[in-house]
């Protein structure tokens, strides 16, 4: 196990950077053609690229890092998730290839969806809230009371959130779906811990974006005759901030190894990454915001963006909080 990207790793990321330094703001048929990142998980023989997680991972970072609003996390990575650790052989191959050629995909599982025997296979009821992608998505794969299925007749309507670089949704359902439409070994938990982690890692690179911004400012603002980069106040926050930065890099970082060595302490690992990462991009962007001072509070400028980002990822798969609550009741519900 190493802490640190190989050299092809190192250079997946660097030209992923390159790539959405030129293309911020990159339509979903451009990244297909030019970069193909909902298949680099994927296994090959389900048409995919057949490298880990980790890779997946590292894309992710330079995603968060420019707000890129591409929705990797909910087709690469809780939809696609969900089908490589519940799927059958034939839906992993046919879903799997179906997204890996680029099409959009999300896991609904927040409200109350229902699923009931019937003479046809089974009867699909609900409505699943906060939907990543949940609008453009051609299909679903939702969380029932009966376990995991593939769904692709279904409602969805645009949800307002306050982070305009993630699309939500809420789908409605009432159809029936035939009995091979149901995850045979779905699992939730393992779908869900696969969105922490690249939303962990998404994070990762926000919060590293607030960071240079912050120093990079705090070099050329001056107060005083000087620049405010000179004052101890300043570079103790910017330390405390490069801080934050590397620890969630290095748990988000471990979470992805352990979910491709498929670690014991996986769980734990992606639980501790998204909670710890969540935090360091709140307090990044809010401390950026003060760094900024005045001009940190305008339209005009990103600070915001960072901000709301951080405010809206605090919510969207669990709070912080509920996963270090999942964490200690893991840990010390025995005791």
């Amino acid at each position: 196990m190493r802490f640190a990207p190989t050299d092809e790793q190192e250079q997946l990321q660097e030209a992923a950077r390159g790539w959405l330094s030129e293309a911020p703001n990159p339509s979903w048929n451009r990244l297909i053609t030019e970069q193909g990142w909902p298949a680099i998980a994927i296994d090959e023989d389900c048409g995919g690229f057949g490298f880990g997680f980790v890779e997946l991972a590292l894309v992710s970072e330079e995603i968060g890092r420019v707000l890129a609003p591409i929705p990797l996390l909910a087709s690469a990575g809780l939809a696609a998730g969900a089908i490589q650790t519940g799927g059958s052989v034939t839906q992993k191959k046919s879903l799997l290839g179906a997204i890996s050629q680029g099409t959009r995909a999300a896991l609904a599982y927040e409200g109350p969806l229902t699923a009931t025997r019937c003479a046809n296979g089974w009867h699909l009821n609900g409505t699943a809230l906060r939907v990543i992608d949940g609008a453009n998505a051609k299909f679903l794969i939702i969380a029932t009371d009966q376990g995991l299925f593939h769904v692709t007749d279904f409602q969805a309507s645009p949800t307002a959130s306050i982070d305009p670089t993630r699309e939500l949704a809420t789908c409605t359902l009432d159809c029936t779906v035939p009995e091979d439409a149901r995850l045979p070994q779905g699992d939730l938990e393992k779908a869900l811990m696969r969105g922490w982690v690249l939303q962990a890692a998404e994070a990762v690179g926000a919060a590293e974006a607030c960071l240079d911004m912050a120093v990079a400012y705090a070099k050329v603002r001056t107060q005083f005759g000087k620049p405010i980069g000179s004052f101890q106040a300043i570079k103790h926050k910017c330390s405390d901030l490069f801080l934050l930065v590397e620890s969630a890099r290095s748990a988000t970082w471990y979470a992805a190894w352990a979910l491709d060595a498929e670690a014991e302490d996986a769980v734990l690992a992606a639980r501790t990454a998204v909670s710890y990462a969540n935090d360091a991009l709140f307090k990044c962007a809010a401390d950026s915001i003060q760094i900024h001072g005045g001009i940190g509070f305008t339209w005009e400028h990103r600070c915001h963006e960072y901000f709301r980002r951080a405010r809206a990822d605090q919510q969207l798969l669990g709070h912080p909080r509920a996963h270090r609550a999942a964490i200690a009741h893991h840990l010390l519900g025995a005791i």
